[in-house]
């Protein structure tokens, strides 16, 4: 009974720090792949003047995730395509359109690790009307409460928040 007893303890004491472990691994995840978003919308912006304008809320397309079937963020990231980054534009420095800001298959492999299928499984991306300033947002959800986690390109820290975030104005 002894041993049972502080079976159950050790248990009692390991289960929530694997938990907290387990969330804290689930945000680095979520942190990275955000900053590999915020460098090539960073490296985009350096080429065009502005960020890419994929899903601006304008085009009524706000909240689509990053690595959906053919959105125009991913086109114009990956030089696949898109409106802005195409062969026959040309950046601000003359150099033709086309660019790879990130690989394909990078932006394919990213998942929110808190919804790893379904619905909500992946990274929602939004510009202002004028691609100056974006939001990349995950979501959390945690009971009935729903959670995003979000970044921009004025705030370099991952943030969370109980409303879908914007970009900033």
């Amino acid at each position: 009974m002894i041993v049972i007893a502080i079976i159950i303890i050790l248990a009692a004491i390991a289960i929530p720090n694997y938990l907290k472990m387990t969330d804290r691994a689930r945000r680095s995840r979520v942190a990275g792949d955000f900053t590999a978003l915020a460098t090539a919308n960073e490296a985009y912006l350096v080429d065009w003047g502005y960020y890419p304008m994929g899903t601006a809320i304008t085009d009524g397309e706000f909240g689509r995730t990053v690595n959906s079937e053919g959105p125009k963020y991913m086109a114009e990231i990956t030089g696949v395509g898109g409106k802005h980054n195409v062969p026959s534009a040309t950046t601000l420095t003359g150099e033709a359109g086309g660019i790879e800001y990130i690989k394909a298959g990078t932006v394919a492999a990213m998942y929110n690790p808190f919804i790893p299928t379904g619905t909500d499984s992946g990274y929602y991306y939004s510009c202002d009307a004028n691609g100056t300033h974006w939001v990349l947002y995950a979501i959390r959800k945690e009971g009935n409460t729903t959670y995003y986690l979000y970044r921009t390109d004025m705030i370099t820290d991952l943030t969370e928040t109980t409303t879908k975030p914007v970009p900033p104005s």
